[in-house]
């Protein structure tokens, strides 16, 4: 069993309860039976007899793990003030689960009480807090203009479809592509594909990934005068002429100083607009 670790206490569902890790994985997120039973309002006795009764649905190592055995782990549990010596002593099983485990735990739990209550601890336990939790200031500055700029292109992407219904962009084959295009080379006088070859990365990359936060707050404000200007009614060569006005010398393209991996695993999260600001 890797090494069980209580990182603290995090607020979930207006509960503190503790930010356990390890068990089935090094830095892996899990979640104990007791706490599972004190989130969803239930005796710890009624969430080990559904996972007693059920017990052949989990898979051992992977689903669930019980701890009661583990000297190591009754000792972590202990310092950290989630069980006593003497509930330990009393308990027959201590059972620690997976987010995999968890969500099949659920199965077994009746209402929609249930439902949402899972949904609210997959949302501020199992993700949002993981992902974010490690990243450095400018890997989240990174994720916040990355998810906030995904945000805004549905914005972009409505611009863009007017344009198309009133037939101002019908020479182009793709006219999405051709804006994001337009967008890098006002900035940058390259198109995605050249600043991907000048940044070293693959042409399958998503290139967004990897432009440092300020490219991304930069290429955010074209796309937000554009959908301004398509509002008022401009047309794409009159838009295309302002931003050229307004831009006039290009800069170079800088590759984020972050953790790819990091920010990939964070994409997980759907952060929204709220989230965004909570997190500023």
């Amino acid at each position: 069993m890797s090494n069980l670790a209580v990182k603290g206490k995090v607020k979930v569902c207006g509960m503190e309860i503790p930010n356990v890790y390890g068990g089935f994985g090094e830095d892996q997120k899990v979640i104990l039976a007791k706490t599972v039973a004190e989130l969803h309002d239930k005796k710890l006795s009624h969430v080990n007899e559904l996972i007693n009764n059920n017990i052949k649905h989990f898979d051992y190592g992977v689903d669930i793990i019980d701890l009661k055995s583990s000297s190591d782990a009754a000792i972590v549990l202990t310092d950290s003030k989630i069980f006593t010596n003497k509930a330990i002593n009393a308990s027959k099983n201590i059972y620690l689960l997976s987010e995999r485990g968890y969500s099949l735990l659920l199965k077994f739990m009746d209402g929609e009480l249930a439902i949402k209550q899972y949904k609210l601890i997959i949302d501020e336990y199992f993700t949002i807090k993981e992902s974010i939790q490690y990243l450095t200031q400018e890997e989240l500055k990174q994720l916040i203009a990355r998810e906030d700029g995904i945000i805004r292109r549905n914005r972009e992407t409505a611009a863009i479809s007017k344009m198309i219904h009133r037939g101002d962009l019908s020479g182009m084959k793709n006219p999405y592509g051709a804006l994001t295009n337009t967008t890098y080379d006002i900035l940058y006088g390259m198109y995605a594909k050249e600043i991907k070859k000048y940044l070293d990365l693959r042409q399958q990359d998503n290139l967004r990934d990897y432009l440092s936060s300020r490219n991304l707050e930069e290429i955010r404000e074209i796309e937000d005068e554009i959908c301004w200007m398509v509002k008022k009614d401009y047309t794409w060569k009159e838009i295309y002429k302002d931003l050229l006005k307004e831009y006039p010398d290009k800069t170079k393209p800088v590759k984020a100083d972050k953790s790819i991996k990091q920010i990939k695993k964070s994409k997980k999260i759907a952060i929204k607009e709220k989230d965004i600001k909570m997190i500023i």
